[in-house]
C-alpha cells in the first residue's frame, strides 16, 4: 500500500491522516514515479473531469462506463496530467487518492465501515481541498444513510471534492433517483464516440478538410488594423494536436492564455496578435478564429402530426404513441425552467434527465433570459392547457438542457463547443438523438475551416441529427429582401438548417407564407487563397421551413424578455402560478424545435435512420409554398405526417452504412412507397418529392427507394453526388443511382413538386468559381449582403444583440396568429 502522504510536506502528522494511510493510495504519487503510464485513450474524458473539478461548483464528477471496468484507468490518466503540473491553476499541487474498497468493505471491517469512512471524511476536510478522493464503486456510498448524510452536507459546503466510478447501469439503479445525484455529473467512458472521433480522418465521407489562410477574415483584419500586434483577443484554436510539446511551447512562449480545452485539437485561448501569425507559421495548427459571441434567434395540426399520433398494432408490435418516448433532445439555449408543468411526463416526474452550464462563471441551470424553455416547450411540451393546443411535437421524448447563453441571450463559441463536446462524450448515457440549436452568429469562416461546424459534423457521424436555426435577418432595415445571412452554425452542410413560415394563426396550410424576416441562402461563409480570392461556400440552405412567427409556447419564470416585453404574455396565458404559464415568441429559433420535434418522432419509429436520412425524408415529404424560391425555404414548409409515413415504410433490417451497396432497396419486400401527398386540416398538401444539395436539386422516387452512399454516416447530398459537363448535370454513379434526377437552377415554386416552377437563377453561378457575384449586388428579388460586420472588441455581432433581431423575437411579423 503507498502511502497517501508519505512525501507531502504540508502534512503535519502520519496520525492525523491514519485513515487514509491505511485505505487509500496516492494516483498521483504512483504517476510522478512512473508507475503509471501515460496514454492519450481517455483524453475526451479527463478534459470532462478537469473542467468539472476545476469549475468550483458542488457538482462532482462520476464516470461511468458500460461495464464499469474504464474507470480507474480515465481517473489514472488525470493523475498523470496533475502530477506533470498539466492542469488548470484551480487543480494544481492536488493530489488524487483512490480509496481501497475491498479493504475498507473487507469482512474483517465491514461492521465498521461507515465509521472508517466518517474518519475518512474528517480527515479530507483537515486538507483544506488539496486531495480529491477517488471512489471507483460510488454505490458503497449512496444508499448508505449515514453516509450519505455525510457526504452530502461535505459536498454542500465545498469541503470535499470526489470522483466517483459506476457502470451505467448501478447509476441508473441506485444514485441517479438519490437525493445526492444533484451533486453528480456523469462523465461517460465511450469507447464509439472515442473511436469515432480519433480516426475521423479515415471516416471522413466527403468532407473537405482546412484550405486556405489558417487565420479568419476577421482576425487579419485585425492584424492589419495593430500594427503593435500587442492587443489579446479570444480565440478558438483548431490544432492538429493540442498535446504537441511544439504547439505548447508556443503557447508558452508567446504568453498565450489556454481558457479551455475543448478537446484533443481545440482550445479557447487569449493571446495577442503577435502569438496568432507565430502560431498560424509554426505548422502547429489547422485554424484560427475569433472566440465570437453567439445568440437565439412558439401545431400538432399544422404540421399534421395529430394524425400520426396513434400509431396502430401490427404483427409484430402493439399499439403505441408516437411522442418521441425514449428518445433525448439535447437542447443548447439559455437554460430550462425545469419546473414547469410542460416538461412532466403522464405521472408527473420530470423528464428533464440532465443538466449543465457551460456559461462561464455561472453554474445556473435555470432560464433567466427567457429563450431556452420557450424552444423547448416547442419540441416537447406535454402541456394540457387549453385543450392541449400548445403540446409540443415529442410530448414524451427526454430533455437535456445544456445552457450555453446567459441572461441576456449571448454566449460564446467556445461554450457552445464545450456543450457539443459533451454531446459526444454522453449521447448514449441519455440515447441523445437530436441536438436542437436555436441559436447562431454569423458565418464567416468556410464551413470546413469553422470550428462549430466541424464539431457539428463530428456530433452527426455519431447518428445524432443536428438542427439549426437560419437566422432572422431576411430583410434590411429598409424592409428589402437581403439574401446570404445564413448563420453558423446553419451554414454546415450536414446540419438541417430551419428558416421560418408563417402560419398566420390557422391550421390550414393554403393559406402560409414565409416569414418576412427568415434568413435566406446561399450561404457565404468563405476562405481566402494564397492569391487572395475569396472563395464562398454558396450552399442552398435552409433546407426546409416550419411556423415561427409568434408562437406559443413554456414560459420560463421571471424572465429578462418578459421582464422588458410584458406584453409576450397576454392574460389569456398568464395561469395561477408560473408552472403552467405561456408567452409569445417569434423567429426561426421557434421554428427549429417543431424540426427537432419531428427528428424524434422519425427516430421512434425508424431507429435505424442516418441523419442524412431524416433530411432527405424531412424534405421529400415537405410542401413547397407558392411563390418563394430555393434559397428562401428550401424544399419547403415541414410536413410531419408525410415524414412519418416515409420513415415507417423504410426497411428497419440493416444498418445503412458503407457496407450497404448503393441501389440497395430502402423498402421491405412488398412493401410500396406511400403516396406523396397529405391531407392536412382538411386540405390536400403535395410533397415536394426532392431535396435541396449543395449547389444543386435532386428529384425522383429513387431517393426513398434505393440506398444512396449520402446517407451513409459522415455523408451529405453534395456536389459528388453528380457529374456536370457544362449544363448538363447527371447522377455520379460512384455515389448515386441513375435514375435519380439532377437539377441545376434555383426555382421558384409553384406549389408542385419540385423541379416546376420558374428560374429564379442558375446553380451554375454557385460552383463556376466559388464566387457567386460581388457582395451587395441585386440577386433576382434582393440583395446579396456583404460580408459580417467587425465591431470594436473583434467578435462578430450575433443575431439576437442587435435591435432589428430582438424586434423580432418580440414581435415577428404584423399578421394573424395562434391564440
Amino acid at each position: 500500500m503507498f502511502r497517501a502522504f508519505a512525501a507531502d510536506a504540508k502534512i503535519q502528522s502520519s496520525t492525523q491522516f491514519a485513515t487514509l494511510n491505511k485505505f487509500a493510495t496516492d494516483l498521483t504519487e504512483l504517476a510522478r514515479n512512473n508507475r503509471i503510464q501515460a496514454t492519450r485513450n481517455f483524453d475526451r474524458e479527463v478534459e470532462n473531469l478537469i473542467k468539472i473539478l476545476a469549475g468550483g461548483g458542488t457538482r462532482q464528477p462520476v464516470v461511468l462506463d458500460e461495464t464499469g471496468e474504464n474507470q480507474a484507468l480515465v481517473v489514472e490518466q488525470l493523475a498523470v496530467r496533475l502530477a506533470a503540473n498539466d492542469a488548470p491553476a484551480a487543480l494544481k499541487g492536488k493530489r488524487i487518492l483512490k480509496l481501497e474498497l475491498n479493504s475498507l468493505f473487507s469482512p474483517d471491517n465491514s461492521a465498521q465501515a461507515s465509521q472508517t469512512v466518517e474518519r475518512i471524511f474528517d480527515e479530507l476536510a483537515a486538507t483544506r481541498g488539496d486531495v480529491i478522493l477517488f471512489v471507483d464503486e460510488l454505490t458503497h456510498f449512496v444508499g448508505s444513510a449515514q453516509i450519505n448524510d455525510r457526504m452530502a452536507n461535505l459536498l454542500a459546503q465545498g469541503k470535499l471534492q470526489i470522483i466517483g466510478g459506476a457502470s451505467e447501469a448501478a447509476y441508473a439503479e441506485r444514485i441517479a433517483g438519490d437525493n445526492t445525484a444533484a451533486f453528480f455529473q456523469t462523465v461517460s467512458v465511450n469507447a464509439q464516440a472515442n473511436n469515432s472521433l480519433a480516426n475521423s480522418e479515415e471516416t471522413a465521407g466527403n468532407r473537405r478538410s482546412f484550405e486556405g489562410d489558417n487565420v479568419s477574415p476577421d482576425l487579419r483584419e485585425m492584424m492589419a488594423s495593430d500594427p503593435t500586434g500587442k492587443k489579446r483577443v479570444d480565440v478558438i484554436v483548431q490544432t492538429k494536436d493540442a498535446g504537441d510539446t511544439n504547439f505548447r511551447a508556443l503557447m508558452t512562449d508567446n504568453k498565450a492564455r489556454a481558457t479551455d480545452k475543448i478537446d484533443s485539437r481545440t482550445v479557447a485561448a487569449n493571446l495577442s496578435l503577435n502569438a496568432i501569425q507565430a502560431l498560424s507559421q509554426s505548422g502547429t495548427v489547422s485554424y484560427i478564429s475569433p472566440d465570437r459571441a453567439t445568440g437565439s434567434f412558439g401545431v400538432e395540426k399544422t404540421l399534421g402530426v395529430d394524425v400520426v399520433r396513434s400509431q396502430p398494432a401490427t404483427s409484430t408490435a402493439p399499439a403505441y404513441q408516437l411522442n418521441g418516448t425514449g428518445i433525448g433532445i439535447a437542447v443548447l439555449d439559455s437554460g430550462i425552467y425545469a419546473a414547469h408543468n410542460a416538461f412532466k411526463d403522464g405521472a408527473g416526474a420530470s423528464r428533464v434527465v440532465y443538466s449543465q452550464s457551460f456559461v462561464a462563471g455561472d453554474a445556473s441551470t435555470a432560464d433567466t433570459y427567457g429563450h431556452g424553455t420557450h424552444v423547448a416547450g416547442l419540441a416537447l411540451s406535454n402541456t394540457n392547457i387549453n385543450s392541449g393546443a400548445y403540446k409540443g411535437v415529442a410530448p414524451n421524448a427526454k430533455l437535456i438542457n445544456l445552457r450555453v447563453l446567459d441572461g441576456q441571450g449571448k454566449g460564446k463559441t467556445s461554450w457552445l463547443l464545450a456543450a457539443l463536446d459533451w454531446v459526444a462524450l454522453n449521447y448514449q448515457t441519455y440515447n441523445i438523438k437530436v441536438v436542437n440549436m436555436s441559436l447562431g452568429t454569423p458565418a464567416v469562416d468556410a464551413y470546413f475551416n469553422d470550428a462549430v461546424c466541424n464539431k457539428v459534423y463530428e456530433v452527426t457521424k455519431l447518428g445524432i441529427v443536428v438542427v439549426a436555426a437560419a437566422g432572422n435577418n431576411g430583410k434590411n432595415s429598409s424592409g428589402q429582401k437581403v439574401y446570404g445571412q445564413i448563420h453558423s452554425p446553419g451554414n454546415e452542410p450536414s446540419a438541417i438548417t430551419v428558416g421560418a413560415s408563417n402560419a398566420v394563426g390557422t391550421d390550414a396550410r393554403n393559406d402560409d407564407t414565409l416569414a418576412t424576416y427568415s434568413s435566406h441562402g446561399p450561404t457565404r461563409s468563405y476562405y481566402t487563397d494564397a492569391s487572395g480570392v475569396k472563395h464562398f461556400d454558396n450552399i442552398i440552405k435552409p433546407e426546409i421551413v416550419a411556423p415561427g412567427n409568434k408562437m406559443i409556447s413554456a414560459a420560463s419564470a421571471t424572465n429578462n424578455l418578459l421582464s422588458s416585453t410584458p406584453s409576450l404574455k397576454p392574460l389569456a396565458l398568464d395561469y395561477a402560478g408560473t408552472a403552467d404559464d405561456m408567452m409569445y415568441l417569434s423567429g426561426s429559433s421557434m421554428s427549429t424545435p417543431l424540426v427537432s420535434g419531428a427528428a424524434a418522432l422519425l427516430m421512434q419509429i425508424n431507429p435505424k435512420l442516418t441523419p442524412s436520412m431524416v433530411k432527405l425524408i424531412l424534405q421529400y415529404s415537405a410542401q413547397p409554398i407558392n411563390g418563394y424560391n430555393m434559397l428562401e425555404q428550401g424544399a419547403g414548409e415541414i410536413n410531419v405526417e408525410g415524414a412519418v409515413r416515409m420513415a415507417k415504410a423504410m426497411r428497419q433490417d440493416i444498418v445503412f452504412n458503407n457496407t450497404v451497396a448503393v441501389g440497395t432497396s430502402l423498402l421491405p419486400s412488398g412493401v410500396a412507397l406511400p403516396t406523396p401527398s397529405s391531407t392536412l386540416s382538411g386540405i390536400a398538401v403535395k410533397w415536394s418529392q426532392g431535396v435541396v444539395t449543395d449547389h444543386y436539386y435532386a428529384t425522383g422516387a429513387t431517393l426513398v427507394s434505393k440506398y444512396q452512399r449520402m446517407y451513409d454516416l459522415g455523408w451529405s447530398f453534395d456536389d459528388a453526388a453528380f457529374t456536370v459537363s457544362g449544363s448538363t448535370i447527371a447522377p455520379n454513379p460512384t455515389y448515386t443511382t441513375a435514375d435519380v434526377v439532377a437539377g441545376n437552377n434555383i426555382l421558384k415554386s409553384n406549389a408542385l413538386t419540385m423541379g416546376n416552377g420558374s428560374i429564379f437563377t442558375s446553380c451554375g453561378v454557385l460552383v463556376s468559381d466559388g464566387v457567386l457575384v460581388s457582395d451587395g449586388q441585386t440577386l433576382g428579388d434582393g440583395v446579396l449582403v456583404s460580408d459580417g460586420v467587425l465591431v470594436s472588441d473583434g467578435v462578430l455581432v450575433s443575431d439576437s444583440t442587435t435591435a432589428t433581431t430582438n424586434s423580432v423575437l418580440v414581435t415577428g411579423d404584423n399578421t394573424a396568429y395562434m391564440k
